[in-house]
């Protein structure tokens, strides 16, 4: 794998390009052939850039995150990447193996049916708390899904029924 760093208005830093290294390294199982990475990580006022596009075989994987730290940002970015490459994995398998779609056919209609369930994909910005309650309480949604500025993690804000607004932080690990 040909991994290039470049560092935008911040120190370049052996710390960070190893880190960004190694944790691009643990991508070589999905990629086949040769394999060109390029990582830009920068600094804008006080946000911490990382971003990141992968090229293998011709299918260009990108993502780019921001936030607060750099390493987190990093982690933020690869965590993107992941996804994608288990996607893209995940779509080759079911396209090469025509013989696993009977399979599980017969296996649905044994089982009891689901309702239809209506799929919404939105894009998670990274926000304070409290800009996700100003959201919630002067909007119609209900709902605010966002990334913690202050820790990085997953939020998801709600306003219940009684209107009081329940904070909810999954546990992912």
């Amino acid at each position: 794998m040909q991994i290039s760093v470049t560092f935008r208005q911040i120190e370049p830093s052996e710390a960070l390009k190893n880190y960004v290294t190694d944790r691009l390294n643990k991508f070589k199982r999905y990629l086949d052939g040769p394999v060109e990475a390029h990582v830009v990580l920068g600094l804008e006022k006080f946000r911490h850039l990382a971003d990141v596009t992968i090229d293998s075989n011709g299918r260009i994987i990108k993502g780019r995150e921001e936030n607060a730290d750099m390493y987190a940002a990093i982690d933020l970015v690869m965590d993107k990447i992941d996804m994608q490459l288990k996607k893209l994995r995940e779509r080759m398998r079911e396209k090469g193996d025509r013989s696993r779609a009977s399979a599980p056919a017969m296996a649905a209609e044994e089982s009891p049916e689901l309702p239809p369930v209506k799929r919404k994909r939105v894009e998670v910005p990274v926000m304070e708390l409290a800009d996700a309650v100003e959201i919630v309480q002067r909007g119609n949604d209900k709902l605010q899904v966002f990334t913690n500025v202050a820790n990085g993690a997953l939020g998801i804000l709600y306003r219940r029924q009684d209107g009081q607004l329940v904070l909810v932080e999954p546990d992912l690990s």
